[in-house]
């Protein structure tokens, strides 16, 4: 691969890697506690949505019936994205099941 040191010499170089990664920088968005005017939705000191109980019900936040999916709670690759969206999404149906049924 060849490149450029912007943070050196400024010359263009060469170099084998096993893997390149290009990817965009993620940032949390500080509004989204104020979405909601009755209950406050936690998040952690980097401002992502915070879950309840991740390892025991990933998504759940700490207002009911609200649920976290992928990226909103913390930087995260594609396929713990989409493994974490299937888990909130799993959630978020069993309690609309739960709230229609009773059960």
């Amino acid at each position: 691969m060849h490149y450029e040191d912007v943070g050196g010499c400024g010359c263009l170089e060469k170099a084998e890697h096993d893997l390149v990664v290009l990817s965009v920088g993620l940032l949390s968005n500080p509004e989204v506690p104020r979405l909601f005017k009755n209950e406050r939705l936690e998040v952690d000191e980097m401002d992502w949505i915070q879950e309840t109980e991740d390892d025991v019900n990933p998504g759940r936040t700490s207002i009911e019936g609200v649920f976290v999916a992928g990226s909103a709670a913390g930087a995260r690759d594609i396929p713990d994205t989409i493994v974490h969206a299937g888990a909130a999404a799993v959630q978020a149906a069993a309690y609309v099941e739960h709230s229609r049924t009773g059960k």
